[in-house]
């Protein structure tokens, strides 16, 4: 990290600094006396490369060509301390495109004020990460975990991973452990994604609420969360669909729900999350995700879920993960063999080398087997349903922090 203080920043700086601080005033009440802020920035950047034993591609990127955009993206962050009680953080990126695959973009992924209540007590307004997911907030800083891409059986099961709303959270010290509670309630808008042939893109607007509550003892961390959405897609073309979900690149969950009333489609997702360690440096990590829309009958009511053994061994921290991805039974007989219903499962084997404290090298091999269809797979135009066959996938990354 490094810290400047506000002496080197010009007067029009420290006016905007000063600005950003009275709006946020004037949003949560109360105006604290303002103290020479405080800067300090990291970055964290991937290199990854992927590529399959099909012609077809698998999560909008890989196939028998290979790709580096799956996995790779940078990154920078900054937090500006304004008062003892007042921050503010912006998040920038550089990856692929959300909603082309041509194309990357410099995107904004936070920018919020946070006002400290208390010790235990923390606001928060602005552009945020919703937190439902054991590796929410740090899902594309790939240097802070060992697998090699984060199961997109469960992290794609989400509408969106950004918002722009507000944020509650409050922590209680218990006799063994802290118990954490995160209210949040936002709205998103984005371009989905065109797939190849589609006459147009659509704009996805999602209006979302939810709480999650996490007990920590020590090392373990266990969650659940409970999200409700509504999810309207306007002006897609023929052809075009919201973007699949990437390595914390998308914000978008693959096939998100279309039609229902000019309110949009009323969506309900659960998780549950775990990160447990054990005698001999096991470790085991496991999330569950269930989408439902109750008036709709698609693909996307659907079960996710992955089950990870870890332990590190030296540098070295070898791995092995189980997944699954499931529509409901009455969409996948509505859908019969159109495709589109996600039914596959998949088996990592991988590795991640420690270089130092803050990078890392990783290798992995993934079979995935696919059912009835994969919502994950990219059908061209006109060309049949994959299904009832499996693909495999070799990657490689090199990912830092700074």
């Amino acid at each position: 990290m490094k810290k400047l203080a506000t002496t080197y920043l010009s007067r029009r700086r420290r006016a905007a600094l000063c600005q950003q601080a009275v709006a946020m005033a004037a949003l949560l009440g109360g105006l604290p006396a303002l103290h020479a802020a405080e800067l300090s920035w990291s970055g964290f950047a991937t290199a990854g490369y992927a590529v399959s034993d099909r012609s077809y591609r698998y999560e909008r990127y890989v196939d028998r060509s290979g790709s580096f955009e799956r996995d790779s993206l940078a990154g920078v962050q900054l937090v500006a301390e304004l008062a003892p009680r007042w921050s503010a953080t912006v998040q920038a990126t550089l990856a692929p495109s959300v909603s082309n695959d041509q194309r990357w973009d410099a995107r904004l992924q936070w920018a919020f004020l946070s006002y400290r209540l208390s010790n235990d007590t923390l606001l928060r307004a602005g552009k945020l990460r919703m937190p439902m997911y054991l590796f929410s907030e740090n899902m594309q800083v790939g240097a802070s975990y060992a697998v090699m891409h984060l199961p997109t059986e469960v992290y794609s099961t989400a509408p969106t991973n950004d918002y722009t709303g507000l944020a509650f959270s409050r922590n209680w010290a218990l006799a063994a452990g802290e118990l954490g509670l995160e209210a949040y309630a936002g709205r998103t808008s984005l371009t989905a994604r065109a797939q190849p042939g589609a006459s147009s893109a659509g704009e996805l607007h999602t209006r979302s609420g939810g709480v999650v509550l996490a007990y920590r003892n020590e090392d373990d961390v266990w969650r659940m969360g409970w999200q409700r959405a509504r999810i309207r897609v306007d002006g897609m073309g023929q052809g075009s669909a919201p973007a699949a979900g990437t390595q914390g690149g998308s914000d978008i969950a693959p096939g998100v729900p279309q039609g229902g009333d000019s309110d949009g489609i009323d969506t309900r997702v659960a998780l549950l999350g775990a990160d447990l360690h054990f005698d001999g440096d096991w470790r085991v990590l496991g999330e569950y995700a269930w989408r439902h829309a109750p008036h709709a009958v698609t693909p996307k009511n659907s079960q996710g879920a992955y089950l990870t053994l870890l332990r590190p061994v030296g540098k070295w921290t070898p791995y092995v993960t189980l997944a699954r991805l499931l529509s409901d039974r009455a969409a996948r007989i509505a859908e019969g063999t159109r495709g589109g219903v996600d039914d596959q499962r998949s088996l990592a084997l991988g590795a991640a080398y420690s270089l130092s404290p803050s990078s890392k090298f990783k290798l992995e091999w993934m079979h995935v087997q696919i059912g009835t269809s994969s919502s994950l797979i990219d059908h061209g135009m006109g060309t049949a349903v994959v299904q009832h066959q499996g693909l495999n996938l070799l990657s490689a990354s090199y990912s830092v922090v700074f």
